[in-house]
């Protein structure tokens, strides 16, 4: 399984926008990851997918941002954050 271009292993340490920092505990048969979020653990897809039909697993917190309010400023913060994800094309060496 990979995610996001980067091979997951068993002990790779994730983040879900639901539960937090967990730690994948194995790969199943079925190309799936199991994530322990403490004491619980949830399956996730190559996408990054799982219970909430949604990407929710990331290596780290996507979110290092806060938005803004005004719609000029928002556009601006799209635009300088569109130029660095161009140059950090995920899973690219």
């Amino acid at each position: 399984m990979r995610l996001d271009g980067y091979p997951v292993e068993a002990g790779d340490r994730v983040y879900d926008l639901f539960f937090g920092d967990g730690v994948v505990k194995n790969l199943l048969p079925d190309g799936r990851a199991n994530v322990a979020f403490g004491v619980r653990s949830f399956t996730y897809d190559e996408r990054g997918v799982g219970q909430h039909g949604r990407r929710s697993l990331y290596w780290h917190n996507p979110i290092i941002l806060v938005p803004q309010k005004d719609d000029a400023q928002w556009a601006l913060q799209r635009r300088l954050n569109t130029a660095i994800a161009n140059e950090l094309q995920p899973g690219r060496v």
